[in-house]
């Protein structure tokens, strides 16, 4: 057992974040693109970002759970399937089943059928 834990519970955690972060959003800190095995750190922002003294910005983020997003992916996603945020980017509610330069977020709890339009899909965060 370690006797230097910092957290006892560390299922929020504040962080430094992007500016534009709201509650709700998915966010990957550190991540790379989905062609190596390194994900980052990947959470939901519980709060959006504030400015704090240091002029960063923070964001209490939740590393367990399932959370909802969108996704315009028009092929069937199956439960298990990874999941990532859309165009490239390192936080928002958009989702993608298309690993290349996307960073991972999860797996898909629940399968999505093959229709057009956004649609939701609820993502197990990789934590």
């Amino acid at each position: 057992m370690a006797l230097n834990e910092v957290f006892k519970n560390a299922d929020s955690l504040d962080y430094a974040v992007n500016s534009a972060v709201v509650a709700g959003n998915f966010v990957v800190l550190g991540g790379v693109s989905a062609s190596t095995s390194a994900t980052g750190i990947v959470g939901v922002a519980e709060t959006s970002a504030k400015l704090a003294t240091d002029t960063l910005y923070y964001a209490t983020l939740r590393h367990k759970g399932v959370f909802t997003g969108t996704t315009t992916d028009t092929a069937a996603i199956t439960v298990g399937a990874p999941l990532y945020l859309a165009s490239g980017a390192t936080y928002g509610n958009a989702l993608t089943a298309t690993a290349t330069s996307n960073k991972f977020v999860g797996y898909a709890y629940a399968p999505k059928g093959s229709t057009t339009g956004t649609q939701t899909i609820q993502v197990r965060i990789n934590n």
